[in-house]
């Protein structure tokens, strides 16, 4: 016999007992000796492992909706941080030109403490970061004639707009 029909009739044996190339694959990928149990089968029961996969995953469920509904460390069930509260205005001369360079004094009357800012371009002037529950009391100066004194009361709006005109002296 050739070698070449040896290498044949081998060849043809392989494949007539179920040890082709394809079988072979399938018997390195899942020994015949081992059986693998499908979803499908009606008695199939999960191993440890992936009842422990399952607990675990049922872990990450439960703290991620307790997560959100809490709202820790998300944006969504956040409470709202309380805006805070600025006074702003214009200081304004008789004919109602903005003057630049007037100094603003609010004084906080819960506390009794005042703070001072120069006016910008336009006369504008803006104090931010208030106390809500506080009331406060704005005057501009400028060149020795100072405006007339006007109040924010605690019970007004967040945002409180105070124009305030100083006569020509």
């Amino acid at each position: 016999m050739s070698c070449r029909a040896r290498k044949k009739r081998k060849r043809k044996n392989d494949t007539s007992e179920g040890r082709g190339p394809a079988a072979r694959l399938a018997a390195d990928v899942h020994p015949p000796e081992i059986p693998v149990p499908s979803l499908a089968e009606p008695g199939f029961v999960p191993s440890r492992g992936r009842r422990r996969i399952a607990g675990v995953a049922l872990c990450l469920l439960v703290l991620c909706v307790l997560h959100l509904a809490f709202g820790t460390g998300c944006g969504l069930a956040k409470e709202k941080k309380a805006l805070p509260r600025a006074v702003m205005g214009r200081v304004l001369n008789e004919a109602d030109d903005g003057l630049a360079g007037a100094v603003v004094e609010l004084t906080d009357l819960k506390t009794g403490r005042k703070v001072a800012i120069v006016a910008e371009e336009g006369g504008r002037y803006q104090f931010s970061d208030l106390e809500l529950t506080h009331d406060y009391e704005v005057k501009a100066t400028y060149k020795g004639a100072s405006s007339d004194t006007r109040k924010a009361s605690a019970l007004g709006e967040r945002r409180v707009v105070l124009n305030l005109k100083i006569p020509k002296s």
